[in-house]
């Protein structure tokens, strides 16, 4: 064999030994595979936003035919929206927050879930009543940690300090240089995201969206959509490689989407492509894992309803109409301008800041949610088709000195007929009841006139309405965008929206492999909770 032939298999011989997962692991600072063949692993893909009626008509059935996975309605508990859910997943309590914007009624803040601190607030409180899912395991992109040992682009541990803390260059650089094969993947798929996004932002225009609005949403729609999700299935593989006893994902490109152009639009859809590329790849990598017997539970935490904006139904945007019930002026704390109010495009670049910088961006977008507001004026929150109405406390000392029911509902007439919100709620001697167009009923009792008799979780979403009610945190009012046998209106400008007790958004999906198939019909969080507990202990059981 001549110098160069042997020059040659030197070098294949050392890239193969190097760029082996294991070796290439330890090379950048990962720990060696821990468990063994025969023990349990969960990786949980959330796909965030997807109903269950989207899903019939959009993702890949390989799962369902040929594996024998069982395909079942999840009912998300409400607030229909991530916090909740993930606080019922990952540790057990129902109804975490009242919305996924609220007020604490103890500290007057006012709190955003994707906001890192308020995020932690609720995380510090789940950790001292409820048991964490995700012990040593790994948690990506979601709200909470779930208890998780490592924890990336989750609301509750992104901070500065705390990224810089992790960043060693050295080893920043090995992974930049075994993993340059997936980062131009990653390019080339953000490439082309990028010319539909160039694409659709002309048809936007061209059917009377703002042009500016659509400008942004280019880069923010390819980070969000393509970067993020790409990292995180890096990171999963890399986690089963080492035998990570469970792994949470939560992959967002499409409720993002969804938000802006409609739960059933094709640029919803689109994203669900990559989506299940990569629901796909990471179950064929958990089938051949060595370091554990990995089994793959894919769900939706909850769905979508396609909506109308409650401003241009109304005219003006919701605070302003009730404020006007209240014939005040407007507060401090709402003082930025709500005729271009869209919350949705503002956290998408929250989302992104979150990652990049472990804070949100721009960082004077945020401030607001940390403010105790002023004690003299009706504090009003609202994202999403779900609002809470907190009065001063200088009239809510006054009611509670008699019997506040009969001035909650008269409030709650106003703000129906007057503001034309569909659905006010409010507590009445320690049951709740609500005020649409047909007149004032209770919950439960009359359920099926609030929520519609087709509900498919009405006996379910009638005491989970109760409960969010009589949170300690709720407003002393409730509005909800929600009309049954008409078009939800959502409180923000978006086509897609969640968070209230719809039939859509309150329905997801979740595909179970055959070790935890059930008779059971639907699944809640707390259902799954308890099916994966079970699998850990009878696959340790086992060994």
């Amino acid at each position: 064999m001549n110098p160069i032939d042997r020059l040659k298999n030197g070098f294949k011989a050392w890239s193969t030994w190097l760029f082996r997962k294991e070796h290439r692991s330890r090379l950048e600072g990962l720990p060696r595979c821990t468990g063994s063949d025969d023990e349990p692993g969960l990786i949980l893909i959330q796909i965030d936003g997807l109903s269950y009626t989207q899903f019939q008509r959009a993702l890949t059935r390989e799962l369902l035919e040929k594996n024998g996975y069982a395909q079942k309605p999840f009912y998300s508990g409400l607030p229909s929206s991530t916090p909740a859910v993930q606080g019922e997943l990952f540790y057990g309590i129902k109804t975490v927050v009242p919305a996924f914007e609220f007020i604490d009624n103890n500290t007057r803040l006012r709190h955003a879930m994707f906001l890192p601190a308020s995020a932690n607030a609720i995380a510090r409180q789940l950790q001292q009543t409820g048991q964490p899912l995700l012990a040593g395991g790994s948690s990506y992109s979601n709200i909470f940690s779930g208890g998780a040992d490592t924890a990336r682009y989750c609301a509750e541990t992104m901070n500065l300090e705390s990224l810089i803390r992790a960043v060693n260059p050295i080893k920043l650089m090995v992974f930049f240089l075994l993993q340059i094969g997936k980062l131009f993947r990653i390019l080339g798929v953000a490439c082309l995201e990028l010319i539909l996004g160039v694409y659709d932002f002309f048809k936007g225009v061209g059917n009377g969206k703002n042009i500016v609005k659509e400008l942004k949403f280019i880069p923010a729609r390819l980070f969000v959509c393509v970067i993020i999700r790409e990292l995180i299935r890096l990171r999963v593989k890399m986690d089963v490689t080492q035998g990570v006893p469970i792994i949470a994902a939560n992959l967002l490109g499409y409720d993002e989407q969804a938000h802006r152009r409609g739960p059933g639009s094709a640029f919803a859809h689109w994203t669900l492509k990559g989506i299940d590329g990569v629901a796909r790849d990471l179950y064929r990598t958990a089938m051949r894992a060595r370091c554990r017997e990995y089994q793959v539970v894919i769900y939706a935490d909850h769905g979508q309803e396609a909506v109308h904006s409650y401003h241009r139904h109304a005219g003006r945007p919701l605070k302003q109409a009730i404020r006007e019930v209240f014939a005040e002026n407007q507060s401090p704390e709402d003082s930025r301008d709500e005729e271009d109010a869209d919350d949705t495009l503002a956290n998408l670049y929250r989302r992104a800041g979150n990652v990049l910088f472990g804070q949100p961006g721009p960082m004077r977008g945020h401030r607001k949610f940390f403010t105790t507001g002023s004690a003299d004026h009706v504090r009003i929150t609202t994202m999403g088709p779900l609002g809470h109405v907190y009065l001063p406390r200088s009239i809510r000392r006054q009611l509670d000195a008699v019997d506040p029911s009969p001035a909650l509902e008269q409030l709650a007439r106003r703000l129906n007929r007057q503001a034309q919100i569909p659905l006010v709620l409010f507590q009445k001697k320690g049951d709740v009841a609500a005020v649409n167009d047909s007149g004032v009923f209770t919950l439960p009792k009359d359920r099926e006139t609030i929520l519609g008799n087709d509900h498919p979780f009405l006996d379910q979403t009638a005491e989970d309405l109760s409960r969010l009610c009589l949170h300690p945190h709720a407003g002393d009012l409730v509005v909800s965008g929600w009309q049954p046998g008409g078009t939800p209106l959502s409180f923000n400008i978006e086509s897609g929206a969640h968070g209230g007790p719809g039939k859509e958004e309150t329905r997801g999906f979740v595909l179970l492999p055959p070790c935890m198939k059930n008779d059971a019909p639907w699944l809640r969080p707390l259902d799954l909770r308890g099916h994966i507990f079970a699998y850990f202990d009878e696959g340790q059981s086992a060994s």
